[in-house]
């Protein structure tokens, strides 16, 4: 399973069967997540509802990413830079 310690992000579970997610359950989940880096939401029904689980990082981590991003976008031959889920890009 995952090592829950190392991973730099926690699982946010939302929904009515979240009850039915076990620790092992979510140990699961997040090993999941894990090896499936391009998956956004995995959606789990349960006998008393569904469950979308995603990932969910502290809110500092956003900063890092556009700090990381002006910088790469301030470097000498770099036109433009695009990255998905941040929702826009820069140009040079």
């Amino acid at each position: 399973m995952a090592d829950t310690s190392r991973l730099s992000w926690q699982l946010l579970m939302v929904g009515p069967g979240i009850d039915r997610i076990t620790p092992d359950i979510q140990d699961k989940l997040a090993t999941l997540l894990d090896l499936l880096p391009a998956t956004a939401t995995i959606n789990v029904q349960t006998d008393a509802g569904y469950v979308t689980v995603s990932r969910d990082w502290p809110s500092h981590r956003m900063e890092t990413v556009d700090s990381l991003v002006d910088a790469i976008a301030a470097a000498p031959g770099i036109i433009h830079i695009s990255v998905p889920d941040k929702g826009d890009s820069t140009d040079e």
